[in-house]
């Protein structure tokens, strides 16, 4: 059976076994959280289908594009991976890369790479959701237990990634070189726009025009070649689409077209849908604007503000659901990003990610003449903008 064909066979008779084997593993070694991803063919994205323990859905709607995530790293280097505890052995700033962390509040975790016919094509993981020096020797046992094998599956067992070591360095890095809020943070933000848009329109207009001229040109060769030769044309192909995916979602990230082209809603509601495929939580978006587009800097600044908040929400809130209201009325622009999670200290807010997201929010809110409110409790965080429809001149252009 090829790679190809590896998500056809396991649904064709294998989604009990696998089920069954994934609940089984909790049950026996007592984990707060078993979960079996898959992937379709070598270099395609990794879904996690299986689980037990798992608080809710929103761990089935990430999609981890190899090198990315617990699931993704593990497909990608062929080796498996342990955190014992993630908040000691992970640099903060590296959090968002495991989305399955705050997916489903992981403390501790182990991932085993799966392997069929000498191909990686799905990743165990198996986690806690409090932190113990028992856990290690828990993960051992599973090991033993599994025997090099889970139903028909290869477990690859040796060769763990020293992420401790990593994350040493990482640490001593951070000591000696802190981060630090520059002065004139305006002026850093207009440049970095400026930036950001060159970059992705580098990446939309010139290399992935290339990509999709080779993807052309593996199509037309198909037809000339045997059986054999198809094959690996289908594999080339599918990693040019993969690749092309994860540029699109690079480009998105720095600079969507969507905002020049389309505007501020528009570009949101293309950024949130990324967002749902990488953390799993469900944005849901209501009410509407009066008009299409309006002053540049305040579609730049505003659409900024939305990111960082949304992200947020995605990655601290410990909540399924995401609420995004747009509204203008007497010419300001009113949006309201809440989630009913855990919420935090508007205050004295815990430093997670670079730091900066919370100060870089209301810079920009101040370089459009905005108001920004976050309130924040046990019944979750509410981020309101509200911005005057024509953006101050002279203090932004993009």
């Amino acid at each position: 059976m090829g790679a190809s064909n590896f998500s056809d066979y396991v649904l064709a008779g294998k989604d009990e076994t696998y089920a069954e084997a994934v609940a089984a593993l909790r049950t026996r070694h007592g984990f707060d959280f078993v979960a079996l991803g898959l992937t379709a063919f070598i270099g395609a994205p990794l879904k996690w289908v299986y689980s037990a323990g798992a608080t809710g859905e929103r761990y089935r709607r990430i999609v981890l594009a190899p090198g990315h995530g617990i699931g993704g790293i593990v497909i990608k280097a062929g080796k498996p991976m342990m955190f014992i505890d993630i908040d000691e052995e992970i640099d903060p700033r590296e959090y968002s890369s495991y989305p399955i962390v705050f997916a489903e509040d992981l403390r501790s975790f182990c991932a085993l790479p799966l392997m069929q016919e000498g191909r990686v094509v799905a990743a165990l993981l198996c986690a806690y959701r409090s932190v113990s020096s028992r856990h290690e020797k828990a993960y051992r046992r599973l090991i033993e237990d599994l025997g090099g094998q889970m139903c028909d599956l290869d477990v690859v067992s040796a060769d763990f990634m020293d992420f401790e070591r990593i994350a040493s360095g990482k640490r001593a890095d951070s000591a000696r070189n802190p981060i630090y809020v520059r002065s004139e943070l305006s002026r850093v933000i207009a440049a970095q726009e400026d930036e950001r848009k060159r970059i992705s329109r580098e990446l939309h207009d010139g290399i992935a025009q290339e990509l999709l001229a080779v993807s052309f040109l593996l199509k037309r060769l198909d037809a000339h070649v045997d059986s054999e030769g198809a094959a690996l044309v289908f594999n080339a192909a599918n990693d040019i689409d993969r690749i092309l995916d994860e540029l699109h979602n690079i480009s998105v990230e720095l600079r969507p077209l969507a905002l020049d082209h389309l505007g501020f809603v528009a570009a949101l509601r293309s950024q949130a849908a990324v967002f749902e495929k990488t953390y799993g939580a469900e944005i849901l978006f209501a009410g509407g604007l009066s008009c299409d587009r309006f002053d540049q800097a305040l579609e730049t600044q505003a659409y900024r503000i939305c990111q960082e908040a949304i992200l947020n929400a995605c990655k601290y809130s410990d909540t399924d659901r995401i609420y995004v209201t747009l509204e203008d009325s007497d010419g300001w622009l009113h949006v309201s990003v809440v989630d009913h999670g855990c919420g935090f200290n508007a205050d004295e807010p815990e430093i997670k990610g670079s730091g900066c997201g919370m100060l870089g929010m209301q810079e920009r809110a101040n370089i459009i003449g905005a108001t920004l409110d976050v309130a924040s409790g046990q019944d979750g965080t509410k981020v309101t903008l509200v911005a005057p429809m024509h953006a101050t001149e002279g203090k932004e252009g993009a």
